[in-house]
């Protein structure tokens, strides 16, 4: 027990008030004192002191201020690194896992509590990133062949398509709770796309038209996972993200590009008028203590236009950097 030294009656009140006044418990300063914590309560009403709300106030207020303190203080020494690694695309828990790899001190609470409340935007994991880059493409083959109208072609299928792809499909399409026959055709309809192009080798599907048929396909056949949503195919977005550009990806699979398609948004405004707009919007919802959303982004455009500046739209934007997270990511100080 603490103990504290001799005071005389009026000396060790006003000790008790003072310390229950900058927000320690009644308990604690009983302790030092060797009384009961109702025996500080009675002198601390008796002599006029702090009320237990105003106590608890203070005691929140201290407590948040030394927690402010410990955050700014782990930004001080790894906010740099982590805004690294963030514009890397590297996931929240996967920055404080290295950091704490590295740095073994380090607290790993803090470092969630102090990330979680900063201004980096890390990557966020997302179903779509579950599935292998061959899974991501094999998604615009069916799509491409469903809007070619190919019915499905086992054989080259079975010849062509790796066994590793197969059961990857087989098992995301059976958790959509697909049925063998669906999963058949589905991966028939893949190879007669790809036996297609063999032959037509300047076929291809605009991004707009794949998103438009996985908007229309994919629920028609049920393909609807638990969770309610349908990973797979991907999303044009998550095309993008993984070969680096809608088009990236047509030529890394071997299919045709779109040749009124136009590279990846730049014909009206440059790569340095989208980062710019990025940038100045980042820097405008932290002034407004807001988070910088996508949703964010397009209201301000229309602030911005409003005031006769010129700003890309969200969506020219996502077609830029694949994802509103990536965009943030790229040009974040």
């Amino acid at each position: 027990m603490t103990t504290t030294p001799e005071l005389s009656r009026e000396e060790r009140d006003a000790a008790m008030v003072e310390r229950y006044a900058d927000g320690e418990t009644l308990d604690a300063i009983g302790q030092s004192f060797g009384v009961t914590r109702e025996r500080v309560r009675q002198i601390i009403a008796k002599v006029g002191g702090t009320s237990a709300e105003e106590s608890r106030k203070s005691r929140l207020a201290s407590k948040e201020a030394a927690a402010t303190a410990a955050r700014n203080a782990f930004m001080a020494a790894y906010g740099d690194l982590a805004r690294q690694m963030a514009r890397r695309g590297v996931t929240r828990p996967d920055a404080i896992d290295k950091l704490k790899a590295l740095f073994p001190a380090m607290d790993a609470e803090l470092a969630e509590d102090a990330l979680r409340t900063s201004s980096i935007v890390f990557d966020k994991s997302q179903m779509e990133d579950i599935f292998s880059k061959e899974a991501v493409a094999a998604g615009v083959w069916y799509l491409l062949g469903s809007n070619l109208g190919l019915a499905p072609d086992r054989q080259w299928a079975a010849v062509n398509i790796e066994l590793s792809l197969m059961n990857e499909l087989r098992a995301a399409l059976e958790s959509a709770e697909a049925d063998v026959e669906d999963v058949s055709t589905i991966l028939g309809v893949i190879g007669a796309a790809q036996k297609y192009l063999q032959e037509n080798p300047e076929t291809s599907i605009t991004g707009q038209r794949y998103e438009h048929l996985r908007d229309e396909l994919v629920p028609a056949l049920g393909l609807v996972s638990r969770q309610g949503a349908f990973p797979w195919p991907p999303t044009r977005q998550t095309v993008t993200k993984r070969f680096g550009g809608w088009n990236e990806g047509l030529e890394a699979m071997g299919i045709g590009t779109a040749a009124k398609g136009r590279p990846k948004g730049l014909l009206k405004f440059t790569q340095a008028d989208y980062e710019d707009a990025v940038r100045n919007f980042n820097r405008f919802a932290l002034s407004s203590g807001v988070k910088p959303t996508f949703a964010g982004y397009d209201a301000w455009v229309k602030q911005e236009i409003h005031a006769g500046n010129s700003r890309p739209s969200g969506a020219a934007v996502r077609n830029i950097y694949g994802t509103w997270l990536d965009a943030v990511r790229a040009v974040q100080e």
